[in-house]
């Protein structure tokens, strides 16, 4: 009996179709849809996303690149997950440093500390952390603002709704550089002036590069890819930070560069 309640969930399930006209006709609600709750698999909430970006895509809100999270095996055992995740980066959520983000209408917004790399053409070719580095045309230090809309127990639901995702901030970007040594790279973040923590790039996969590698070969299962241009955050150095009104953030990457925001009512 079981089984069979298994298999009949399954099959309600298996029109992605259906679930993406859930997700976006409930896009500006805070939860999962009725009905959707704990139903998703994680295969079935990046469908999901990437349908829905089709159809954000269609109203002129572009997807410019991905975002790769959970990249600290410690959150992946956590979340009862064994790789990372994506979500997709929109046109109209790309700030740059200094921004002052209106918090009003976020759902417990905070901040990632990561460095965001901008793709080349070699890409195409892509397979050692060496050949990413050459896919890489310029990097920036960047904070990614996510909201705690879906609780992340729903993973596929939290999946279905863009990996937490809300917005971009991009200090002064830099040519790549074979100097760099992104495993090493140290970031440290300050709030309102005092010490939050620092990191060093060996926190995101080994190297923020092995982010492009993983992303570029998870996309195939659902027939996308990294395209020339894209952009690409690479998971966070830090844990996340809670942002509240009047909270000034700056990240400092070594050898990269720094980046603020300001949250704002």
């Amino acid at each position: 009996m079981v089984a069979l309640a298994a298999m009949k969930q399954e099959v309600a399930l298996s029109s992605i179709a259906e679930a993406v006209d859930a997700f976006w006709n409930w896009r500006r609600s805070v939860g999962v849809p009725e009905g959707f709750v704990k139903m998703l698999s994680t295969e079935d909430g990046f469908r999901v996303q990437i349908a829905m970006q089709d159809l954000y895509d269609r109203e002129g809100d572009i997807r410019i690149g991905w975002k790769v999270a959970a990249t600290n095996p410690a959150v992946q055992q956590q979340l009862g997950i064994s790789e990372p995740a994506f979500g997709s980066l929109r046109s109209s959520r790309t700030y740059q440093s200094g921004h002052d983000l209106s918090l009003s209408s976020l759902v417990q917004p905070h901040a990632e500390c990561e460095i965001c790399f901008e793709i080349n053409e070699n890409i195409i070719n892509a397979v050692t952390i060496e050949d990413a580095r050459k896919a890489v045309t310029n990097c920036f230090p960047a904070f990614e603002i996510i909201e705690k809309r879906v609780p992340i127990t729903d993973f596929g639901g939290a999946m279905a709704d863009n990996a937490e995702h809300t917005a971009i901030v991009l200090g002064k970007g830099i040519p790549m550089s074979p100097d760099i040594d992104f495993s090493k790279v140290e970031c440290s973040l300050e709030v309102n002036g005092e010490a939050v923590g620092t990191a060093a790039g060996s926190a995101v996969l080994g190297n923020p590069l092995n982010s492009i590698l993983w992303l570029k070969e998870r996309l195939k299962r659902y027939e996308a890819s990294l395209k020339p241009g894209s952009l690409v955050m690479t998971g966070s150095f830090l844990r996340q930070q809670p942002i509240k009104e009047g909270d000034r953030f700056l990240a400092k990457f070594s050898g990269v560069g720094a980046v603020e925001i300001h949250g704002v009512k």
